[in-house]
């Protein structure tokens, strides 16, 4: 297999350190995209919290139109949209206006959410999470594909509703699940035909999730190519920066990883704390989903992580906990311009309309 074949994103989590603004951390992230269409990544991840000083966008529909305005190949995604804290019909049309801004380069990354703080901010039961999230993506996913609507469920009642503007993307743009330790995720994604994004898991698990969706999208009856193409969509979260030296790329990741990682308590652990929540950097930097390093060292962790789990595509983490504006674009660019050809021909993600 031809290593020409990787796609790159990156993952904005939008964190406020206590050295930058709300304000700056914002504008900085919307120049990090801008460079990253330019630069040659494929795609744009952003996350959505409320009321938590590490994650300030509130909504990914509304930053993501920021960015498909100032955009012009990049795909921009969702990582994601919280089902349970919003009315489904509202999430379909926010979307469908954002496919439409970017002219069909969105992906829909969809979660129940798993922060009862952030629920209790909105005052939605907690622990309805997941039946809402259940009827909510099945009236999302009515919703791109049809004009109009109907759904009786346990908590949305929809008679025969119109939902505009309509998609650019034919039968709606893809999505995806979340997707960590439990193989419950991958199997229900393999089943309802969606992509997929992991998170803090071993290459070894890795490599267990996609044979185990493989196997049980094509006995769900979906084909070989509808299949390989949901599995090329699909990707897997990193911690990543690229300078000079790997102990250069490792000091100056340091500062912000600490700080994200100290005001985070309740966020998945991804594979590098402790049971007690504690951090040791140095076992970070050695543990498989650090890519901290020179670029020789980033080419030869790629190599690595492809040969172990033939997973085609990787969503770079540069900016973890308010990394310093310019040394995000540094390592942005020495990606594209050392590491990307290596692992970059002419394929790129592609989408229909």
């Amino acid at each position: 297999m031809s290593e020409k074949n990787m796609n790159f994103g990156l993952f904005f989590l939008n964190s406020v350190a206590p050295w930058k603004t709300d304000a700056e951390e914002l504008r900085d992230g919307l120049e990090q995209i801008r460079e990253a269409d330019e630069l040659g990544f494929d795609t744009a991840w952003i996350a959505e919290h409320n009321a938590r000083k590490y994650g300030v966008v509130s909504s990914t529909a509304v930053y993501m139109a920021a960015a498909a305005a100032q955009t012009k190949r990049i795909m921009l995604g969702s990582a994601v949209t919280r089902l349970p804290l919003h009315h489904p019909l509202q999430v379909a049309e926010d979307m469908n206006l954002v496919d439409v801004i970017s002219d069909g380069r969105l992906y829909v990354g969809v979660g129940k959410g798993y922060d009862a703080y952030e629920f209790e901010a909105y005052n939605i039961d907690f622990e309805q999470r997941h039946d809402k999230y259940e009827e909510s993506l099945d009236i999302i996913k009515a919703a791109f594909q049809n004009e109009r609507v109907s759904y009786s469920g346990k908590f949305y009642n929809i008679q025969d509703v119109p939902v505009y503007p309509r998609p650019v993307q034919k039968q709606g743009p893809p999505i995806f699940v979340m997707v960590s330790g439990n193989d419950a995720s991958i199997v229900k994604a393999a089943k309802e035909g969606h992509s997929f994004v992991l998170g803090g898991i071993t290459n070894e698990d890795t490599m267990h999730k996609i044979s185990l969706y493989r196997k049980t999208a094509l006995e769900a009856g979906y084909s070989q190519e509808y299949v390989e193409k949901a599995i090329s969509r699909s990707g897997k979260l990193l911690f990543f920066n690229v300078a000079e030296t790997t102990e250069q790329a490792a000091k100056e990741y340091e500062k912000g990883l600490m700080w994200y990682m100290s005001v985070r308590d309740n966020r998945p652990t991804f594979g590098v704390v402790d049971r007690d929540r504690h951090l040791n950097y140095d076992d970070f930097l050695k543990s498989g989903n650090a890519f901290i390093g020179s670029s020789e060292k980033t080419i030869n962790d790629i190599k690595k992580f492809r040969e172990e789990t033939g997973l085609n595509n990787i969503i770079c983490w540069f900016n973890c906990g308010g990394q310093p504006q310019q040394q995000v674009l540094k390592a942005m660019q020495l990606f594209s311009k050392e590491v990307m050809p290596h692992f970059k021909g002419s394929y790129s993600i592609s989408h229909s309309k």
